[in-house]
């Protein structure tokens, strides 16, 4: 089906918060709480091939990669692969497998994964990585304002890979007063923006077919 010229839901999705954010600034903010609870999304978890972690610089004490190993010790995942970075010129997945040893998770379970890139062209790479390895379904862990956004990325796969968003509460994101805080403002209006790119892209160009489904 050709769906060039309509409208994705990431663009539905950004019309609906930024006309409640005009709204909002006007009224109460209970109102400003139901924006951020629009970019909150979570599938229903089971036991996966794998736990991914993405990057996300402002996760400085790394509230996203212990909910991964907790993921793990639930039995939810036999790997857990994070997005390689460096931090201070030392590879972030080499933090990430030390700090996991230190909490008695043995060697080889942490695996790096190394793209480059940004939006959906990061994306496309991440899903060809999963695919290649041969993994049938990712258990994908995010803080919790980016679950929608990584949702709308990696919730309409080309069927090989089956991705369930798991989002985490961290506590630099403070959801219920996130208006008064200039780092939960920061990355509210990141998001939006993220989703309003991303609906803008969908529609414009449309769903672009893939060549190895047909």
């Amino acid at each position: 089906m050709d769906n060039r010229g309509k409208a994705g839901c990431g663009c539905l999705i950004f019309i609906l918060v930024a006309s409640m954010v005009v709204v909002a600034v006007l009224f109460h903010p209970f109102t400003l709480k139901i924006i951020s609870g629009q970019l909150i999304y979570e599938d229903k978890i089971y036991p996966a091939d794998a736990i991914f972690v993405p990057r996300f610089f402002e996760d400085k004490n790394g509230e996203v990669y212990i909910d991964a190993f907790r993921e793990y010790w639930a039995g939810n995942g036999n790997l857990i692969w994070v997005e390689e970075d460096r931090v201070l010129g030392v590879s972030l997945s080499e933090i990430i497998m030390k700090n996991a040893s230190a909490r008695g998770i043995k060697e080889g379970v942490i695996k790096r994964l190394e793209v480059n890139g940004e939006g959906t062209s990061r994306v496309k790479k991440i899903k060809e990585a999963f695919s290649k390895a041969g993994i049938k379904k990712v258990i994908v862990v995010v803080p919790e304002y980016a679950s929608r956004r990584f949702h709308m990325w990696f919730g309409s796969d080309n069927g090989r890979t089956v991705y369930l968003i798991k989002p985490v509460h961290v506590s630099y994101f403070k959801r219920d007063r996130w208006w008064k805080e200039a780092v939960s403002r920061e990355m509210l209006f990141k998001e939006v923006t993220y989703m309003a790119s991303y609906g803008l892209e969908r529609f414009k160009y449309g769903e672009k077919e893939d060549p190895q489904r047909r």
